[in-house]
């Protein structure tokens, strides 16, 4: 058994060490953005805050019931609920109730209030996508100008290796005497710099690194052993250029989360305003209400009664002569308390009422309220043209970039292509020595920015043209 343990533990840890070595493909960063990113988070809590409020104007249309209860004791003279009568001596009361109530109309103020909420929601559902888009442009930016430094890196490698060789092969040539050391000299400067060509590329790669893995909030010990995997090389001519802007412009208008919530946003203005024109409406309600309660004061009598016979009840005032009743009197010597069931059941009682409020004058409160509502209103609409034009903006201004950037890829290949040309005849003229080391380095260094070009505009065609393919729904992938 702990043989079988170790080799389940030793197997765990091997997959564990392989899943944090794997490279990451974009799909991978973008999907691991998505689901850990802290604001992303906190938007999909403010969706669920909208489905709250969205439960409890729901529940608000149901019936309110509510129950009571006490238990209590009074000092000195009181008048006893239950019986009527003062009382003086500490008595113990308990009340019990229960209560419910209705609104039966109000101007459809509830129902809209439903209504608005589920225009909320829609709208913190549209928010929330429009922060993963967000979160997915940035990690892809992030992503391409690690791809962007690796090659840059590349170069400077390819570089330095060719000026050690170049180097070494004109030392020998000093050496024999077939060039002047000024040459060498030369090519040493060159070394020098490439050097620190190398080293400025490495740093930047590092940097690229560290900004891409701090948009995915990974852990510093996560982020030492991240890497990205390498599209393949055609990736640029592999990316295709979307020539109709108008179809652009149509989805991105009737796809895009920030038109969807510009345009839920105008419904809950819009219901907002009916909310408020309903506070002119009569308010209607209905309540009933049960209760029963018992009282230490209400006594009943124990035992049979006792009769006094004929008490006085007066005195004549010329004669002074004492006033008998003209019946007999009946008491009682023992009472005792009524006993707790019989009170509850004895005091039971209920009520129903129907309520009715007819605004009439509230310090034109309605009346402003309904005018905020019309002014939401209207600058909601406005906020949506706004969003809209700002987005056809954006969608042209991206779709002229890309076109512009394809272009410019274009020449940065072409002018690759001649300055390879170049520097291979500038090389082949070198090694027979009709060029000096400073028109070969002149040559390299020509080279050298080409090459820089190319992978600058390589990599600006290729985000921008993801961005043409996100208006239009696609998604943003390499492969």
């Amino acid at each position: 058994m702990l043989k079988y343990i170790w080799i389940l533990s030793f197997t765990l840890v091997i997959g564990i060490c392989q899943a944090q070595d794997a490279e990451w493909s974009l799909r991978q960063c973008i999907d691991y953005a998505l689901e850990n990113n802290i604001q992303i988070k906190q938007s999909a809590l403010n969706n669920e805050l909208a489905v709250v409020d969205k439960n409890q104007n729901v529940a608000g249309a149901f019936p309110s019931v509510n129950a009571s209860a006490s238990h209590g004791y009074n000092w000195g003279q009181t008048i006893d609920p239950f019986t009527n009568q003062f009382a003086t001596d500490r008595i113990r009361s308990n009340n019990f109730n229960a209560r419910t109530s209705l609104t039966i109309f109000n101007g459809f103020q509830r129902i809209n209030s439903i209504k608005q909420s589920n225009v909320d929601i829609a709208v913190s559902e549209a928010d929330l996508q429009k922060m993963k888009n967000d979160i997915s442009l940035n990690v892809a930016n992030a992503y391409l100008n690690v791809l962007f430094n690796m090659e840059f890196l590349t170069i400077a490698e390819s570089n330095l290796e060719n000026t050690v060789s170049q180097l070494d092969r004109t030392q020998k040539l000093v050496n024999a005497g077939s060039l002047p050391e000024g040459d060498l000299m030369q090519l040493e400067a060159q070394q020098a710099t490439d050097s620190a060509s190398l080293i400025s590329s490495e740093n930047n790669l590092k940097i690229a690194y560290l900004n891409l893995t701090q948009l995915l909030q990974l852990e510093p010990d996560e982020g030492r052993t991240f890497e990205i995997e390498r599209p393949n090389e055609n990736l640029a001519e592999e990316t295709e250029v979307t020539a109709d802007l108008e179809t652009v412009i149509n989805k991105a208008v009737n796809t895009l989360p920030e038109m969807k919530s510009a345009q839920a946003n105008v419904m809950s203005a819009e219901t907002g305003l009916s909310i408020s024109k309903g506070q002119m409406s009569p308010n209607l309600s209905v309540s009933y209400s049960i209760g029963s309660g018992y009282s230490g004061a209400n006594n009943i009598a124990v035992g049979d009664p006792v009769n006094l016979g004929q008490v006085p009840i007066g005195v004549v005032e010329s004669s002074g002569a004492t006033v008998l009743s003209i019946q007999d009197q009946t008491t009682y010597e023992e009472f005792d308390t009524k006993p707790f069931n019989d009170q509850v059941s004895d005091n039971f009682n209920q009520s129903l009422f129907f309520s009715l409020n007819i605004p009439i004058f509230n310090g034109l409160s309605t009346h402003s309220n309904i005018q905020r509502s019309q002014i939401n209103v209207r600058n909601a609409q406005l906020q949506l043209d706004l969003t809209k034009n700002q987005l056809m903006q954006n969608v042209q201004g991206d779709y002229f970039d890309m076109l512009a950037a394809y272009e410019n890829y274009r020449a940065a290949k072409k002018s690759v292509e001649a300055q390879q040309r170049a520097f291979d005849y500038a090389s082949v003229r070198y090694e027979a020595g009709v060029i000096n080391t400073v028109d070969y380095t002149n040559a390299r260094i020509l080279l050298d920015n080409a090459k820089a070009d190319l992978v600058r505009n390589k990599f600006d065609f290729v985000f921008k043209a993801k961005v043409i393919d996100f208006y239009t729904g696609k998604p943003i992938l390499l492969d």
